[in-house]
């Protein structure tokens, strides 16, 4: 299928006019500080469970209903590739992130002030996984505008802001909840995420033309893609691995070995410590060692590291190490997807192709952390397991997801490449 092949020649002379920097460096850093603001900003939504859960705070509120929330904004912001797209076409990037920016912040604010779960649900839940996806969608594939050769390295560093945001965000919505409200703590995440995405939304430029991208709202071609078809199975294993780890790590640390809040908290500061250090790294390992093999190679690290290093866990330090190891590596979806996907079609299908991977990771992430719950209680109600090995059959999940995404990226390196070589750069 025509539309749906490798780069031509014709895409690969004009990826070699892109300038590898210059303004992209601008470009890079508004993006740091967009993710910081926006899956940053997500990543406190674990602060605000727990408080709820403490508290009371929602009638009818449970474990698995306030984890249906957290996954049904990721599967919102995901599945929105077609709309981001179409607006895209119709209007450019900047009409839909900055619809994308007051969603991030209205969803936000009127969490804050919900009455009861339902309004809950649908501002954290549907307006605010809106906004992430419309300025996550929009402007991910820019970078690609203006990055060739060191595009993974690029990626990287702009995503290394959702860890920053993680690693700030989270300890001052602590201090926020503890001195003030649960309603004020979300009012004020709007209003830092609103005076970032605003500024953002006018320093960022595009390079359609000179790049030649195309926006397509649903192009499912992209499903059977000979090479690009694994790249999506990549894509929906891994994020199932990512989701379990980054919210089971604290529970297993609390509720399974009986450490501390404030340990588990640190746990997950040290996570995202690992992101904001490792997403730049993994993005350089790609660029030098090969993008599908340093992925590739990376999940096999994030699934062995579940198994050997979480799995017979007894002690804080040991899950310090996990957390680092996890952090560097478990999120390499979010720095590699943009290098692969034009790597495999080319930049000009870039925008396209993204909305359809983006599409294939909708029902994973809904379901990750439900499934790691539903594990876990049959783990604690049917075969009667206590303490850290109720979460054995989680974690076991966990680490499973992040080798068989690993070896279902094989193929695309197949593809790629010509032939079966393990070593061989691809």
């Amino acid at each position: 299928m025509e539309d749906a092949a490798s780069p031509t020649p014709l895409e690969r002379i004009k990826s070699s006019t892109v300038p590898d920097g210059g303004y992209g460096w601008v470009i890079v850093g508004c993006m740091l500080c967009i993710n910081a603001v926006t899956w940053g900003v997500n990543t406190t939504y674990g602060v605000y469970s727990a408080y709820y859960l403490q508290h009371n705070y929602f009638a009818g509120g449970s474990t698995l209903r306030y984890a249906w929330v957290g996954g049904l904004c990721v599967a919102v912001s995901l599945s929105s590739g077609p709309l981001a797209n179409y607006l895209v076409g119709k209007f450019g990037f900047r009409t839909p992130f900055l619809i994308g920016a007051v969603c991030v912040c209205v969803g936000q604010c009127c969490a804050g002030i919900a009455p009861n779960y339902g309004v809950f649900l649908v501002c954290q839940g549907l307006i605010f996984g809106l906004g992430l996806g419309l300025t996550m969608i929009v402007a991910q594939p820019l970078l690609a505008h203006w990055f060739d050769r060191r595009l993974a390295l690029a990626q990287g560093i702009a995503n290394a802001g959702s860890g920053v945001g993680a690693l700030i965000l989270s300890n001052t919505t602590r201090v926020v909840l503890q001195r003030i409200d649960v309603k004020w703590s979300l009012v004020i995440n709007g209003l830092i995420s609103i005076s970032v995405l605003l500024p953002a939304a006018f320093l960022l430029r595009a390079r359609d033309q000179h790049v030649g991208m195309r926006s397509h709202p649903l192009k499912i071609s992209y499903l059977w893609h000979p090479g690009y078809m694994w790249v999506c199975l990549w894509g929906a294993f891994s994020i199932m691995a990512y989701f379990v780890a980054i919210y089971s790590l604290a529970s297993f640390a609390t509720s399974g070995l009986g450490l501390t809040q404030t340990q588990g908290a640190a746990l997950q500061s040290i996570l995202a410590a690992g992101q904001a250090i490792g997403r730049p790294c993994v993005g350089w390992a790609l660029d030098k060692g090969g993008r599908i093999n340093m992925t590739l190679s990376a999940y096999l690290i994030t699934g062995l590291s579940c198994l050997v290093i979480w799995l017979p866990a007894k002690s804080f330090g040991v899950l310090i190490l996990f957390a680092l190891v996890q952090g560097l590596v478990g999120g390499t979806l979010w720095s590699a997807a943009t290098p692969l996907t034009a790597k495999i079609v080319g930049v000009k299908e870039l925008r396209s192709a993204l909305g359809i991977l983006w599409l294939a990771l909708v029902i994973p992430s809904l379901v990750a952390q439900p499934i790691a719950i539903a594990l876990l209680d049959h783990s604690e109600r049917v075969l009667g397991r206590k303490g850290p090995e109720a979460y054995y059959i989680s974690i076991g999940f966990c680490g499973g997801m992040g080798i068989a995404s690993a070896l279902l990226l094989y193929p695309a390196k197949r593809w790629i490449q010509g032939d079966w070589k393990v070593l061989k750069v691809a």
